[in-house]
């Protein structure tokens, strides 16, 4: 993300490239995997509203990713079907608050490692904060693409030290 934001600007500036829906689409797919993840790391155990949280955020974060495969087949796509896609990419965002939170109540993860997916969930927020306030400069565009960064690193470094506590090995088995 943070290359995409330098190359091609974000908000108001951003134009969309193939190029950008390739980097949307390996990091839309990283989310994706994550998420998968962590449902398959806290299926047992968890209430039915808990599970339905998981595959709204897959089905949002799998529309949003359509949506990345159409910016690279025609970046410039005025299609209404596009136009709809493109907004599950910020429900999805805003969605992983909710998620992040069912994690934290079902209590399967162990320490630091059950808030990461909370504090991605953030991510988007932060930087529709950034733009509320009209901070479209470099510094606000490094800011996001760092804690996308930070942030879904740790998502993903949450899952592989999980591993540890003997709770992921059904995951990657």
């Amino acid at each position: 993300m943070l290359i995409d934001f330098i190359n091609n600007g974000l908000y108001d500036r951003f134009v969309m490239t193939s190029a950008s829906g390739i980097r949307n689409l390996i990091f839309m797919t990283g989310w994706i995997s994550s998420v998968i993840g962590l449902y398959k790391m806290h299926q047992q155990g968890i209430t039915k509203g808990q599970k339905k949280i998981f595959i709204v955020q897959l089905v949002l974060l799998s529309l949003a990713n359509i949506w990345n495969i159409a910016e690279i087949i025609n970046p410039l796509s005025t299609s209404q079907i596009v136009f709809l896609l493109n907004f599950s990419w910020p429900l999805g965002g805003l969605f992983m608050i909710v998620t992040g939170i069912a994690v934290i109540k079902a209590n399967k993860m162990k320490g630091w490692k059950k808030y990461a997916a909370l504090l991605t969930g953030f991510w988007f927020p932060q930087t529709l904060v950034m733009a509320w306030f009209n901070l479209e400069s470099l510094t606000a565009i490094m800011l996001s693409g760092v804690y996308a960064a930070i942030s879904f690193g740790l998502l993903g470094f949450s899952l592989i030290a999980s591993s540890e506590d003997g709770m992921a090995r059904r995951v990657f088995a």
